[in-house]
């Protein structure tokens, strides 16, 4: 009988915690080698399995003030996914910075990075985390500690945002801004000692540096790429730079792909600003958070673009209308989206692909070439600015596309005859992908860290191929392709 009622007990203690709500303190999540606080954010109306962020402040700064500052709450309530906040003690450190350079902390399962994966363990057991999409970011100190976590828990975190820190073992102690240049593959093979047994996929990072800050030199940003791309077997030349990302003149991107063209590291460099989260505070759609000591008005959101990184939002705000397979060269081609007043709508086609007219409006037409890729759209009214939204165009008819239905998400299979690229999209991200030949030997093989997955066959030789894909726990699909 006591077993019965203990049992009863315990599943009513899991029900009423999971029924709890809004900001909280949580005073026991078990083992705590680091001595430090938790506090999680549940936003009302989460259900089903949702992502998992942990957010961890600065210096001088508490649980309560990153959250208030950063805006995380309130994306989790816009996006509906659970928000993790460890705080340090200040008998740990005077300053209460996370204590990112001192050994018996930045190991797997000690000290203080085996407190926050204790947190993590809580959550998992508690509410109904997606342990596909559990992600790590912070600021300053935090920022220090999120590299620490995905060093050492690479089989835990999907990615990291980065906010003015420095790269894993980077640092002898808390007051200095590392300024030495070190060679990536030594950046590398640090972040290997954190789980020096570990084979699978690595986290993806997203680095975000104020050129001004006075603080953490901003050469940060460069040996964090630098780190971050070696782990990946990445260069470390960026694919991609955007000036004046998402029209903001003082914010510049750049991206870093593998070598089967995934994308794996992002920088955000903000002209002139210093030692703070980037902020661009309002209610739309794009914005949140509150400015203060570290929190800086400068039109951008670290924080939204952190969690679009993380790729964690609903992004149902806009919806584009139109084919979603074209022939090659097929001209004349609409899409749309619903039309607000007083709002400019800026278009974009994939290569060799030309907008024929009706950009600045919410429909265009569009004339292909030969390349499959993204229509994109932002729109952009008087108070607010949303977007870019995408809709994938698969450019080569319906031969050039395996929609694999016995898999509990709908996954596609786009060839792209121009590059030699294939691109794999799924609702979820699929435990495993292998291509075969058909004398069975296995070319590729990978556990992706994302939904959308980008090959590169230009190496193959002409022939039939089988792409296996896996979602966890669940079942399996084969398609077969051709390489001509």
């Amino acid at each position: 009988m006591k077993k019965i009622l203990l049992l009863i007990s315990f599943v009513f203690f899991l029900q009423s915690n999971q029924a709890q709500t809004g900001w909280q303190a949580v005073s026991s999540f078990g083992a705590n080698p680091g001595n430090l606080n938790m506090y999680s954010y549940v936003p009302v109306g989460i259900s089903g399995s949702a992502p998992l962020v942990v957010v961890m402040h600065g210096c001088t700064q508490n649980a309560t003030t990153v959250a208030t500052q950063s805006g995380w709450n309130t994306l989790a309530d816009k996006h509906k996914f659970y928000v993790m906040y460890p705080e340090q003690n200040s008998a740990n450190n005077s300053s209460t910075c996370f204590n990112w350079f001192v050994n018996g902390d930045i190991n797997r399962n000690q000290g203080e990075a085996g407190s926050i994966k204790h947190m993590v363990d809580y959550m998992k057991l508690h509410y109904n985390i997606d342990t596909t999409q559990i992600f790590a970011t912070g600021l300053s100190a935090g920022a220090c500690m999120t590299n620490v976590m995905l060093a050492c828990y690479p089989d835990v975190f999907k990615a990291g945002a980065i906010m003015a820190g420095a790269p894993y073992k980077a640092g002898a102690n808390a007051l200095y801004g590392y300024t030495t240049t070190i060679a990536p593959q030594t950046w590398g093979d640090s972040v290997k000692t954190g789980y020096p047994s570990y084979t699978g996929a690595y986290p993806k990072v997203a680095v975000f540096q104020g050129s001004a800050d006075p603080v953490v030199n901003p050469t940060n940003e460069t040996e964090i790429m630098k780190q971050w791309t070696n782990i990946h077997g990445a260069d470390q030349t960026a694919d991609a730079t955007v000036t004046s990302f998402n029209s903001n003149p003082y914010v510049t991107k750049n991206t870093y792909n593998d070598n089967n063209g995934n994308e794996v590291v992002e920088t955000y460099t903000l002209t002139g600003m210093g030692h703070a989260i980037a902020l661009d505070t309002g209610s739309c759609y794009q914005q949140c958070g509150k400015t203060g000591t570290y929190a800086l008005e400068v039109y951008f959101s670290s924080t939204f673009w952190a969690a679009n990184f993380f790729n964690i939002l609903n992004n149902n705000a806009v919806s584009i209308n139109g084919l979603q397979v074209v022939s090659v060269n097929q001209t004349s081609v609409t899409y749309s989206v619903t039309n607000t007043s007083n709002t400019t709508y800026t278009w974009t086609v994939p290569a060799g692909a030309s907008i024929v007219s009706g950009q600045g409006t919410n429909q265009i037409t569009v004339n292909f070439g030969t390349i499959s890729g993204n229509v994109t759209v932002t729109e952009t009214s008087s108070t607010c600015k949303i977007g870019p939204f995408n809709l994938f165009v698969n450019v080569g008819g319906t031969t050039g596309i395996s929609q694999i239905s016995n898999l509990t998400s709908q996954i596609f299979i786009y060839p792209n005859p121009g590059k030699g690229i294939i691109n794999i999209q799924s609702q979820t991200t699929p435990q495993e992908i292998k291509i075969i030949n058909l004398l069975g030997e296995v070319l590729y093989s990978k556990q992706p860290n994302s939904k959308e997955t980008k090959i590169n066959t230009s190496d193959y030789l002409p022939g039939i191929y089988l792409i296996y894909l896996q979602e966890e726990g669940k079942a399996t699909a084969i398609r077969k392709i051709i390489v001509e």
